[in-house]
């Protein structure tokens, strides 16, 4: 294995390690076997990095369902692709799990590439009041809820939320702005080993300009000058956004499957 692809695995370790360090919630007595990482939020039990015990797979799984079903929880359980033991997946899939999405883990270690040459039209700089917070969420609600306007309390409820987080020192929203006027935006949390990219978004008159691609940038660039040497992100499968992250000089790592089970499931 070359440098640069045990680099790269160090990358997907940490970012898979710093997920599952979150899930410290006390699950299902799994002696003997196996182990899971649970959290439990609402009304919902969350799994991943599940590991069975050679041949205990389907009894891991049937007593993750007997805790799940005593406490009506549903479960939301996430698989990763040639990490996880694959009896895992027959077993969900036996139990009337469905899948709910699948995503790309994808890195880069170091700066981004150039992708387009620079327009002196177009500025990135760092969300800093609630009014430019609230310009984050109506392109938000446009790029990604195909909802131009979006209704007062929406902006102002989600903006408020957004703005606390970032006040909290968790994450750090960035805003692109095309002829003075806001188009573009994404975030990065700010507490984790392998900073993660949220929110990368453009409103449709906007696309194919660049922009995307400059709040990105930026984004990483004042990132590596915090001293941290990588960036990691998301994608859902079949994302024709996934060719920008490539050609900015993100790599995929690993892939995940979420499947879902509601608690009023009858097998």
């Amino acid at each position: 294995m070359s440098e640069t692809e045990n680099s790269l695995e160090a990358l997907a370790n940490a970012a898979l390690r710093q997920r599952l360090d979150r899930m410290v919630d006390h699950g299902p007595q799994l002696r003997g076997v196996g182990t899971a990482h649970f959290q439990i939020y609402g009304s919902t039990l969350y799994v991943c990095g599940a590991l069975p015990r050679p041949g205990r797979a389907e009894e891991l799984v049937t007593r993750l369902l007997r805790f799940a079903r005593d406490r009506l929880l549903s479960i939301s359980w996430v698989h990763t692709e040639q990490r996880d033991d694959p009896h895992i997946l027959a077993s969900l899939l036996n139990h009337g799990f469905e899948v709910r999405e699948v995503l790309r883990l994808m890195g880069c270690i170091g700066s981004l590439h150039a992708v387009a040459p620079h327009r002196t039209d177009l500025v990135v700089a760092p969300i800093t009041s609630i009014e430019q917070m609230e310009h984050y969420e109506r392109i938000s609600q446009w790029g990604f809820s195909s909802n131009p306007q979006p209704t007062p309390q929406q902006i102002t409820l989600r903006g408020q939320e957004r703005w606390d987080e970032q006040a909290a020192h968790l994450y750090q929203y960035y805003m692109g702005w095309l002829a003075g006027e806001p188009v573009s935006g994404a975030y990065v949390s700010l507490w984790e080993r392998v900073p993660t990219i949220y929110g990368v978004v453009t409103v449709p008159p906007a696309r194919r300009t660049g922009a995307a691609a400059a709040v990105m940038q930026h984004l990483v660039r004042v990132t590596l000058d915090r001293g941290m040497p990588w960036t990691c992100l998301y994608v859902a499968a079949g994302n024709p956004a996934q060719h920008m992250y490539e050609r900015l000089g993100y790599v995929p790592l690993i892939e995940q499957t979420t499947f879902t089970w509601r608690v009023n499931f009858i097998p």
